[in-house]
């Protein structure tokens, strides 16, 4: 049934805008089919922030999306044309440069030598960073690639990517295009893929981070996939709350995403799609962090889930600290709120209207998010 309720909500793109937003910004946002421009949910204060620079002031224009960092610089691509610009490590303007044959970039990864870009078909272009000249195609096994990343240890160490577009299956396949494995849509549930990140340094892993469009109300969600099952770890960062609070952006939509090591330190890079000014950001990995979250909570689940009339939120906590649990609906609004010290929590949504809910569960000032849905 989770796969059926994803095919139906994977409808054709489709921007729903809300009024005052003019036409000209409404053609520089990358948005999945379920996005709206509503101001986000509170803060979910996790990571530390390492740099947030604004992409309007370094490349002229909003429309970024893909990045990756190679030979000490940043590219970043533009999604509705064939400009990457080049960008110092300070986030500084280098030079802009048009790839022959690259149009329409959505992410960008890189394995060390040549840099792959996804551009929203099923040809991955391979650029050489030195010349700046395509040097190949690899054809993936999925219809539109727009979340690309590199994972050196695929395909028993020859190299392989993790691809995947909107809320499809995240499939890895090889340098020569053979699909090695894939996490299947009704196990991440996520509807709204945009960056995906490869994550091989952090304890417990490997990992994969999705930057989403559609996980929360926030439309700009960091959500944490454990890479050999496919189901998400519990672990959710909002963009939006520190990167474009701090920037006093009013929306902003997930983009593309990179992992990589800076200065020893484990740092997740990406492209928020915000408004007024796109975000190249970077946040410092805090794998403590990361494990004293898990330390409350293993795993919030919906039983069952699509719901009919009765359904069963259940927390596997470790500890009985007072919490609370919301039901939210797509637009934002809290539907439901009872505090809980249990494990099992029961509702009866007989009288909701059919459609898609969050569950969200808020311990000692973390936040856990699940969905639900109502048939």
């Amino acid at each position: 049934m989770k796969k059926n309720y994803l095919k139906m909500i994977l409808i054709p793109c489709a921007l729903i805008v809300s009024a005052g937003i003019s036409t000209a910004q409404v053609a520089e946002l990358d948005a999945c089919p379920t996005f709206n421009l509503s101001k986000n949910e509170k803060p979910n204060a996790m990571w530390s922030v390492v740099f947030n620079y604004d992409l309007v002031a370094s490349t002229g224009a909003n429309g970024n999306t893909g990045v990756c960092f190679v030979n000490n610089e940043f590219w970043v691509s533009k999604w509705q044309n064939d400009t990457i610009s080049i960008l110092n490590a300070t986030g500084g303007f280098v030079q802009k440069i048009q790839v022959p044959g690259v149009y329409g970039t959505r992410s960008l990864t890189y394995d060390g030598s040549k840099i792959y870009a996804g551009v929203n078909t099923s040809m991955v272009q391979i650029i050489d960073p030195g010349t700046k000249t395509t040097s190949g195609t690899i054809t993936a096994p999925i219809t539109n690639v727009r979340s690309l990343t590199y994972d050196a240890t695929a395909n028993g160490g020859a190299g392989g990517f993790w691809g995947s577009s909107w809320g499809t299956d995240i499939v890895q396949f090889s340098k020569t295009g053979t699909t090695l494995n894939t996490l299947w849509s009704a196990d991440h549930l996520l509807t709204g893929m945009y960056g995906t990140a490869y994550d091989g340094t952090s304890p417990g892993g490997p990992f994969l981070w999705v930057f989403d469009q559609a996980s929360s109300i926030a439309k700009s969600d960091i959500v944490q996939i454990n890479a050999t099952t496919g189901f998400p770890m519990n672990v959710m960062h909002d963009v939006m709350s520190d990167v474009g609070a701090t920037a006093n952006d009013t929306s902003g939509l997930a983009g593309g995403l990179f992992f990589t090591t800076l200065n020893s330190v484990p740092t997740l890079m990406g492209v928020l799609q915000g408004r007024p000014t796109d975000r190249l950001f970077g946040y410092e990995i805090n794998t403590t962090g990361i494990g004293e979250n898990e330390a409350l909570v293993g795993s919030v689940t919906v039983f069952p889930n699509p719901v009919v009339d009765f359904a069963n939120i259940k927390v596997d906590r470790k500890n009985s600290n007072p919490a609370t649990l919301e039901i939210i609906d797509m637009v934002g609004k809290v539907v439901y709120e009872t505090s809980t010290v249990g494990a099992n929590n029961y509702f009866n949504l007989s009288k909701y209207e059919s459609g898609l809910y969050f569950a969200r569960y808020t311990c000692n000032g973390q936040s856990y998010t699940t969905k639900l849905v109502k048939e």
